[in-house]
């Protein structure tokens, strides 16, 4: 039972474990930390020191980790670790033949040596023009058909807020396809060849990557496979708006009022903040942006309409690797200037968002007038946690995510929060919603109190699921909770096949957050 586990306080280390979680030692490696005099809160919700960690499914001892976009290795179980010469890497997989595959910018990558050196295999696709620039998303290995198969994005198929805004009206080309998209209901399977720019798709290479071809997929997404069959996730901000605009129109009509200046009505937000139930919840990203499914290798693909909680319980935890890879990746692989932004501790929408509103908020019955004039476009992430309940009461929610999900073979372990939860969560939300006048992102610290979330766990993959018992305070053995006068909620979970790891934070409205980590304790 080898375990890596990263630490932000008291100061950001890794440190390994041969024996399961009973005694640590702090791991060497050769990686800049954050400053110490970092905002407290930005523990919650910025990259841990090591994004992922791939052990050999041959040699325990043997371990690549990716950080910030470079990539090292380990012969030790973790202990020290060395830097390869890689960079831009946003995925890591290891063949049944032991061979190391990288993707990233630039590429693919491949190394035989355990990761000491590695050999570059650029993407040429035919018809590409050689000064074609894009980003990989997404690395799949087909272990049965020998391919290997990127998920990439044309870099001028980014768009900006504006543009991503569009979808609210469809008063773009580019709105109007990603709408179509979304409201087609295809039952038999064909190539999607209609949406992106450039190479922007799903490409494959079945030589090692000596050469490279488009498969019928031409949308920017997440790839997975379960069970031999290759899904795709969609990542265009565009159709995932488009997606969420279709799904939450009490939201969307009210952003579209926001974005022309005008007043929200809070209360004409309520079936928006409906409880979606537990599936919806732990279904986590995929429930937010169509599905997509090949059972050809990807030659032809077909829209999953229903997804079933085992799929989803399936594809969620490399989705949500890969997601986290994305975020945490540098501005240039993204291909943008400037990092995601997360959490609640800054203006989500950018500096001047909500004006001089600070001393003059609107208040209960404002008239539906123009409250601002000429407001600035959100970016493109705020306007995602705008259409998205999920992603919006996260950010009530101290910063921390609703729900996250870990595999341990064929079990799952996974929490999500309880109806009470989320409907506190909803309060204070619309409350603020009510007082800006506008759909509100916080900044917000929602004590989680008692029964706040469930403790979830699979012995068959995902198709139904056990409440693991937690017994009175199970969280609380230092006495945090009345001392603190703040609630634990999760905030990452890891499991292995004897046991599970969890980790829990917290915050309040005046004191900075705290994180505990936790084994068998549930």
């Amino acid at each position: 039972m080898r375990v890596v586990i990263t630490l932000l306080r008291p100061e950001a280390a890794a440190y390994a474990s041969r024996d399961g979680g009973a005694s640590w030692t702090r791991a060497s490696i050769p990686l800049d930390v954050p400053d110490a005099d970092e905002r407290a809160q930005a523990a919650l919700v910025r990259p841990r020191l090591l994004a992922e960690v791939l052990f050999d499914a041959r040699d325990g001892r043997r371990a690549w980790a990716r950080a910030r976009g470079r990539v090292f290795h380990t012969e030790d179980g973790g202990l020290t670790w060395a830097a390869t010469p890689l960079a831009g890497i946003v995925a890591l997989a290891q063949g049944a033949d032991g061979l190391l595959w990288a993707a990233g910018e630039g590429g693919l990558h491949v190394s035989d040596d355990g990761g000491r050196n590695w050999v570059h295999r650029p993407v040429h696709l035919p018809g590409a023009g050689a000064d074609s620039r894009f980003r990989v998303r997404s690395l799949v290995l087909d272990q049965r058909g020998g391919r290997i198969l990127l998920g990439v994005r044309d870099t001028r198929s980014d768009s900006g807020p504006v543009t991503i805004a569009s979808v609210l009206d469809g008063t773009s080309d580019t709105a109007q396809a990603a709408l179509a998209l979304v409201d087609a209901t295809d039952a038999p399977p064909r190539a999607l060849t209609a949406f992106g720019q450039g190479v922007t798709g799903v490409v494959e290479t079945r030589d090692g990557g000596a050469s490279w071809r488009r498969t019928g997929l031409a949308l920017d997404t997440w790839l997975a496979s379960s069970d031999g069959v290759l899904y795709a996730v969609a990542a265009d901000p565009m159709i995932e708006a488009a997606f969420l605009v279709r799904a939450h129109p009490e939201l969307a009509t009210a952003l579209a009022r926001q974005l022309n200046g005008l007043h929200v009505d809070a209360a004409s937000l309520g079936r928006a903040f409906l409880f979606p139930g537990r599936d919806r919840l732990l279904a986590g990203p995929l429930a937010a942006a169509p599905v997509f499914r090949s059972d050809d290798g990807g030659a032809t693909w077909v829209r999953v309409l229903s997804l079933e909680p085992a799929l989803a319980a399936s594809l969620r935890t490399s989705v949500d690797a890969q997601i986290s890879a994305w975020e945490e990746s540098s501005p240039q692989a993204r291909g943008g200037g400037q990092p995601a932004e997360h959490g609640t501790g800054a203006n989500p929408t950018g500096p001047d968002r909500r004006g001089d509103r600070g001393s003059r908020r609107s208040r209960r019955g404002a008239a539906a007038e123009a409250i601002r004039a000429a407001p600035r476009p959100p970016s493109a992430d705020a306007l995602q946690a705008y259409l998205d309940p999920v992603r919006l009461l996260a950010r009530f929610n101290s910063g921390l995510p609703l729900t996250g999900m870990a595999r341990a073979g064929a079990e799952f372990y996974a929490w999500a929060p309880t109806a009470t939860h989320w409907d506190r969560l909803v309060d204070a939300a619309l409350a603020a919603s009510d007082a800006e006048g506008e759909i509100s992102l916080g900044p917000g610290a929602t004590p989680a109190g008692p029964g706040a979330f469930t403790l979830l766990r699979s012995t068959d993959g995902g198709a139904s699921w056990a409440e693991v018992a937690q017994g009175p305070d199970a969280f609380d053995g230092t006495a945090r909770i009345g001392v603190r006068q703040s609630a634990p909620y999760p905030s990452w979970l890891a499991a292995g096949p004897r046991e599970a790891f969890i980790g829990l934070a917290a915050r309040d409205h005046t004191g900075p957050p705290w994180r505990e980590t936790w084994r068998d304790s549930f």
